[in-house]
């Protein structure tokens, strides 16, 4: 049971760990153009044509639309803000609805809110899941740390995998949209690989967390339930000893005693009032003038 909770608590560790890292890595996507983060975009499309778009490739990153030149290689982000939408239509403001696929047009709202809130949804993950990071290890001495850490686990699993679901939903939608008007569009194997790897390491901490926490919750049940039978077998036990000591002691009488009338030792006697046929006989003084003369009778 002990290697088995050590490897557990070992395991925890290390996704966590990992989850947090891929959370940090979505997160650097657009932040800079430097290698290897340059490679880490959400959607590549063909935006030739459209007004207020780049010329050639657009790539759609965490923090925004990119441009890359084709011949070079050379990416460019000139258009950077937090949760920017995958949305032509609210993108590129200035272009004509003709020219834009007929998909952004009809459901501008589907592409506009699912990318903003997987934004927000990232940023929760990462806050949770972080600070579980944190505070994993000293929950190993704590359980009211285990709770914390479990709860808090379970909360960024669940905006981890809200936010990838719908940043997935999004870029596919806006992928098909693309093809559909007979232009290409890519996803980025790289960045989506990320997003779902993280949700698979969010999901094991998750249940990792959670069987320590059941563990842990049952071994302090067990104990509690123990020490309520030590506490009931006292009780009954003092008042076994109680009965066995009554208030008032009893002696045996032997038949010796009750012959000669003698009362047991500790027993209380009742006595009737004798009747005396011969009192204390009073007298009579008769005083005479002579008080040194005095007549009894």
């Amino acid at each position: 049971m002990g290697a088995i909770s050590i490897v557990n608590r070992t395991l925890c560790l290390l996704f966590m760990a990992g989850t947090t890292l891929l959370l940090i890595l979505i997160i650097l996507s657009g932040s800079t153009t430097s290698f290897p983060v340059n490679r880490f975009y959400w959607l590549e499309a063909d935006t030739s044509g459209i007004t207020g778009a780049p010329d050639q490739s657009a790539r759609w990153t965490f923090w925004g639309l990119c441009t890359r030149d084709s011949s070079s290689g050379d990416v460019t982000c000139p258009t950077l803000a937090p949760a920017y939408p995958i949305s032509p239509r609210d993108n590129f403001g200035s272009a004509p609805a003709s020219e834009l696929p007929t998909s952004f047009v009809d459901s501008r709202a589907t592409y506009y809110y699912l990318t903003r809130f997987s934004f927000c949804f990232f940023w929760v993950a990462l806050a949770f899941m972080g600070v579980a990071f944190l505070l994993y290890v000293i929950s190993w001495c704590s359980y009211a740390f285990t709770k914390v850490v479990f709860i808090l686990a379970a909360v960024g699993a669940l905006f981890d995998t809200a936010a990838v679901s719908c940043q997935t939903a999004a870029t596919v939608m806006a992928r098909n949209a693309f093809k559909h008007s007979n232009r290409s569009a890519s996803l980025s194997a790289t960045l989506m690989g990320i997003a779902w790897a993280s949700v698979a390491c969010s999901l094991i901490v998750f249940f990792g967390t959670g069987a320590t926490f059941i563990r842990r919750a049952y071994q302090s049940h067990k104990e509690y339930v123990e020490m309520q039978k030590y506490k009931e077998q006292a009780l009954m036990y003092q008042g076994k000893q109680e009965a066995l000591q009554p208030d008032v002691e009893s002696y045996p009488i032997r038949d010796g005693d009750a012959a000669a009338g003698v009362a047991p030792l500790g027993a209380t006697t009742e006595t009737q009032p004798e009747t005396h046929h011969s009192g204390i006989k009073f007298f009579k003084i008769r005083r005479s003038q002579k008080p040194g003369d005095q007549e009894s009778v």
